[in-house]
């Protein structure tokens, strides 16, 4: 994992300073600030650096003058005035954790950053050091949850963007469990795209992905909460419906038949015209194979009887 000094604070910083003089006038560094539309401003002379000054002094500055009613252009006052000095830097080459240190123990919110010349090269702020903190952060949870992710992505089909069969199996296991455990039937409904040969051959591959991606989407859309679709193999796809007896395993395969029947999407070697599914179905509270291999037959039925249609065991 990425430790905080692994970060160079040469990668945080920006490079976009601006330098004014200690005697250079409060007005002329507002009007600087505000025109480079920059939260500090780095104090400078010819023989090095001086110190810092930030939009904080600047408010402070203010809101003490306008107490004392005496702010006017003529005696806001000069920089050396407002400065934070000595400046207090870090090396380009320093760590995050030592500038979040030097940051903390100084009660700096702006860090002016030189070279080993002592040559200024940019500046961090403390919203830089905290952005980068955060990021690293964020990576190390990434790479602790990445075996959780990577299990999650080998469970989606990448085509469909559904559940593939190794999730399918999972899933009816537990399903089958709590089946026996409660006595109460789920559904499967086993759909297959009709002459889905037919259209990759008519249109090709790239039009045949995009159609089984809409299908899934449409009999994604057309489920009630709880019910859940997968790719079963091919063009095939499977609903698993907890709690659901017979009648209501008919009305989910219905639905989705229904819902890829509106899509209207042409399929000219089709004799319906339009691209369809058949269904074949089952329900029990028993082994969740044999209710596969039952909707395996209907939906074979369905398919030998002009298709477009739906079948039960």
């Amino acid at each position: 994992m990425t430790q905080l000094n692994d970060v160079p604070v040469a990668q945080l910083m920006s490079r976009r300073v601006i330098c004014v003089a200690p005697e250079e006038s409060i007005a002329v560094a507002l009007n600087t600030l505000r025109a480079h539309k920059l939260s500090c401003l780095v104090v400078q002379t010819p023989a090095g650096l001086e110190g810092i000054l930030t939009e904080r002094d600047l408010v402070v500055h203010f809101d003490n003058l306008v107490s004392a009613e005496q702010l006017n252009v003529r005696n806001l006052g000069c920089v050396r005035q407002l400065m934070s000095a000595p400046a207090i830097t870090v090396q380009e080459d320093d760590g995050l954790q030592t500038v979040l240190d030097v940051s903390v123990r100084q009660g700096i919110r702006h860090l002016p950053v030189v070279n080993t010349s002592g040559e200024l090269v940019g500046v961090v702020t403390q919203t830089d050091l905290v952005r980068a903190y955060s990021h690293i952060l964020e990576r190390q949870l990434d790479l602790v949850s990445d075996n959780k992710r990577l299990m999650a992505l080998s469970l989606i089909d990448p085509l469909m963007s559904i559940g593939n069969r190794r999730a399918m199996e999972g899933d009816l296991k537990h399903v089958q469990a709590k089946a026996q455990r409660t006595q109460s039937p789920y559904g499967l409904v086993l759909l297959d795209v009709d002459w889905f040969k037919r259209y990759n051959d008519h249109y090709g591959h790239q039009l045949g992905d995009q159609a089984l991606r809409a299908v899934a989407k449409a009999i994604g859309d057309s489920l009630r909460q709880g019910d859940r679709l997968y790719r079963y193999g091919g063009e095939e796809l499977i609903l698993v419906l907890p709690d659901t007896d017979q009648a209501g395993a008919l009305q989910a395969a219905e639905r989705a038949r229904e819902a890829v029947s509106q899509l209207q999407l042409e399929h000219q070697d089709s004799p319906l015209g339009h691209l369809t599914v058949s269904a074949g179905l089952a329900s029990g509270d028993g082994d969740w194979q044999a209710l596969v291999a039952g909707a395996d037959s209907a939906l074979y039925e369905a398919k030998e009887n002009g298709r477009n249609q739906t079948r039960a065991v």
